[in-house]
């Protein structure tokens, strides 16, 4: 095959596409074959209309498992997605932070936790009464430290500065994370601000972990989505045991249309996974990786 025969088929291939495009664009079929093609293709087939697709979207993002996981999941996919670029978030760590050494990581954790108690004993009412709290607080932190302490005993990731084999995952990051979100469930309805500050604090906990060298980007991730699922899981089976004694604070508040644009700033957390080579020509490729 002549080096140059392959982007030549490829362009060829996408004029194809394009005039077939151009020529679907331009016909319009009469009544009669619209009837007639609708009568030969199944429902399921047919293009869904704009107000189903918004009821089916609706009915998803208010489900109870997906307002569990929709935060919590994806951090734990990008995880491990981005485990293979650990290295390199490790060498911008190397350039711009090398001597970095500070302890206020293993306090910063426990901030929300203490914040959240501090209004608790100031006497300002949060979601659910003393006993409710410590309950699903207790379930919380089971969940949480019994899954991290599994992940280290069976994963043995070595440390970025070579001190031990329990790098995956941040336990301080998931526990950072799961105060985080008890605050935001026990107090976040009164003020978009508490949640702000309470997940402000948990992920300087998790950066400064990388930048102390003690964990990856991956340990980070995958410990904060742990530190997420484990308290909305521990809340669930408060709610199971409890049912509606010791709700001091009922969340009504409406569940934003997720179709129309915010009128605040936020985060968007996706992730790529490219096709890892293209050779341009006989003398030089482009190379890509995964990222989040």
């Amino acid at each position: 095959m002549a080096p140059h025969s392959y982007p030549r088929k490829r362009r060829n291939v996408l004029t194809l596409l394009s005039f077939t495009a151009i020529l679907l664009a331009g016909f319009r079929p009469s009544a009669q074959a619209q009837d007639t093609l609708n009568r030969l293709v199944p429902d399921s087939l047919r293009p869904m209309p704009h107000h189903g697709f918004r009821t089916k979207v609706h009915s998803i993002v208010t489900s109870k498992a997906y307002r569990m996981t929709y935060i919590g999941v994806p951090l734990v996919a990008g995880g491990l997605l981005v485990k293979s670029q650990d290295d390199h978030f490790r060498q911008l760590r190397n350039d711009y932070l090398p001597s970095f050494r500070r302890r206020y990581d293993d306090y910063l954790q426990y901030l929300p936790a203490a914040v959240m108690m501090g209004m608790n004993l100031g006497g300002v009412q949060g979601r659910s009464s003393w006993g409710r709290m410590l309950t699903s607080d207790a379930f919380s932190a089971l969940l949480m430290a019994g899954t991290v302490s599994a992940l280290k005993r069976t994963t043995h990731v070595a440390r970025p500065d070579g001190s031990d084999f329990q790098s995956f995952p941040s336990g301080h990051t998931a526990t950072a994370f799961m105060k985080a979100t008890m605050l935001n469930k026990e107090y976040g309805y009164k003020s978009p601000w508490i949640g702000v500050g309470a997940y402000a604090a948990a992920s300087a906990t998790g950066l400064t972990r990388m930048a102390n060298n003690k964990h990856w980007l991956s340990d980070i991730m995958v410990g904060a989505g742990i530190g997420i699922l484990s308290t909305e899981l521990g809340y669930f089976l408060a709610d199971l045991l409890f049912k509606d004694k010791g709700i001091l604070h009922t969340d009504t508040d409406e569940i934003p249309d997720r179709m129309r644009p915010p009128s605040f700033f936020g985060i968007y957390l996706g992730a790529n996974i490219p096709l890892s080579r293209y050779d341009l020509n006989e003398n030089h490729s482009f190379r890509t990786s995964s990222g989040s």
